[in-house]
């Protein structure tokens, strides 16, 4: 077992370890289904919208859209707050192609 320095900076080291694969953790796509189907959209389409928004998205803005969906103001806040305005148009403009694309395929 080890003590003092060695034993915090085994510590530190692990910690980011699980910092880091949190962040690189996978969409998902069954939470955006049920926050898509939630808002009226057919099944065949969330799931479309789901695997595009997936593709197409960051994490960040894939979880985004899923709070959106899910009417979770705060923690779409906490997301959209720290984008600049282009970045919000972008997110707003991936979005409405990502579910115009599924309502045509659905």
């Amino acid at each position: 077992m080890h003590s003092g320095p060695t034993r915090f900076i085994s510590l530190a080291v692990a910690a980011s370890a699980a910092a880091l694969a949190g962040c690189s953790k996978a969409p998902d796509t069954g939470e955006f289904v049920a926050a898509c189907v939630k808002t009226q959209a057919t099944q065949q389409m969330c799931e479309c919208a789901a695997k595009a928004a997936a593709s197409k998205l960051s994490p960040d803005l894939f979880q985004a859209m899923v709070y959106d969906m899910q009417g979770k103001r705060q923690e779409l806040a906490a997301i959209s707050d720290k984008m600049s305005f282009d970045e919000r148009a972008s997110f707003a403009q991936k979005q409405f192609e990502i579910m115009g694309s599924c309502m045509k395929a659905g």
